[in-house]
């Protein structure tokens, strides 16, 4: 049976109207999406900085990202990548708390072991620790540049797993840049915020890093107490806790129905300790690399790091060493204008 004309209209009308109403919806779903991710500061600060360096917005939705730049860290062990470029049998430099672990070793490169503490002290600190390397350089006025005053200039520094306890980065790196010759380099890694303990932080901010600058911070303040142990998680965490910790896909494949318990139960002493000025080590800040670059650049920018980006590995889930959580940065002394040194952080942005 033919249906009428005025009812088959209707009823493709009705259809087109179901359509419009899907594609509405579908726009509004991907919008609502879309939306969220936009306002994200570390987006839209990254697609700010894409701007500046590509003349053009990334046109994907999803979170940003890093390169290797500007070469590739393919078969690099984290040693490789840390030392690779320091030219170390030749030169002479410092490796900043090595401790059990240094990454450079005597007597194939002239180098000088600085630690915060006498190689007594570090032995007494970490009794749990075997084969506690001599200190050559036990800190002087909790100063690098005092430190090392008589041995610079040095070709180099490496610094593996320090930078995120250092109250004061922005003068710790100063006080390197004065004992380092020009060109000369300093070879740091740093835990990746999203395979660590400190998986639910939030990144650390080019404000927070001036903060503690122009303050004179010497100890890790209330804010980085606070947050490290109200914060750090039972995530990567198996050598220490290995019937608690979970991996961080865990965590995010579950979409946070997997809550792992936060490790310290006293986040609120250890914060009226910090507030006593009492010296607390944590992790006074956080990264991802993406977040790292776009701070660095702003310090940078401003006139208060006298360093260019001249390499840079990011984090290597598949490594089979540190590098699995952790990412390396080179950076190269120099005068250059601050713009431009600004520049070289924002070129490993993928």
């Amino acid at each position: 049976m033919q249906l009428a004309h005025s009812e088959l209209l209707r009823r493709v009308n009705g259809l087109n109207r179901e359509i419009q109403t899907l594609r509405r919806d579908q726009a509004n779903a991907r919008s609502i999406d879309t939306d969220f991710v936009e306002i994200s500061p570390i987006v839209l600060q990254y697609r700010r900085a894409h701007f500046e360096v590509y003349g053009t917005t990334d046109p994907q939705d999803a979170m940003p990202d890093a390169k290797a730049w500007p070469n590739s860290g393919d078969g690099l062990s984290y040693r490789d990548k840390l030392t690779g470029l320091l030219g170390v049998e030749p030169g002479r430099g410092a490796e900043i708390g090595p401790l059990n672990d240094p990454l450079l070793f005597k007597p194939e490169t002239n180098v000088l072991y600085v630690d915060h503490l006498d190689t007594a002290g570090l032995r007494e600190k970490y009794k749990f620790l075997n084969d506690i390397h001599e200190v050559d350089r036990p800190m002087i006025n909790n100063s690098l540049a005092d430190t090392l005053a008589g041995d610079a200039p040095l070709d180099y520094v490496v610094a593996s797993q320090v930078m995120e306890h250092v109250p004061n980065p922005i003068r710790w790196m100063l006080e390197i840049s004065a004992v380092l010759r020009d060109g000369g380099l300093l070879s740091i890694s740093l835990p990746d915020r999203r395979m660590t303990f400190d998986l639910y932080r939030h990144e650390s901010r080019a404000s927070d890093m001036i903060t503690a600058f122009f303050q004179n911070h010497t100890v890790p303040d209330v804010r980085a107490v606070y947050d490290h142990h109200s914060e750090a998680s039972a995530v990567n965490m198996h050598w220490a806790l290995p019937n608690e910790s979970v991996y961080p896909h865990e965590v995010v494949n579950a979409k946070g129905a997997l809550s792992p318990r936060i490790v310290a139960s006293d986040h609120m002493e250890m914060t009226r300790r910090a507030q006593s000025g009492e010296y607390l080590d944590v992790h006074c800040w956080v990264f991802t690399p993406v977040s790292f670059l776009l701070l660095m650049a702003q310090i940078a920018g401003e006139g208060l790091l006298p360093f260019r980006l001249r390499q840079f590995y990011p984090t290597d889930s598949a490594a089979p060493d540190r590098g699995n959580h952790s990412f390396t940065t080179v950076l190269e002394k120099s005068s250059a204008p601050a713009t431009e040194l600004r520049s070289s952080f924002l070129e490993a942005l993928a």
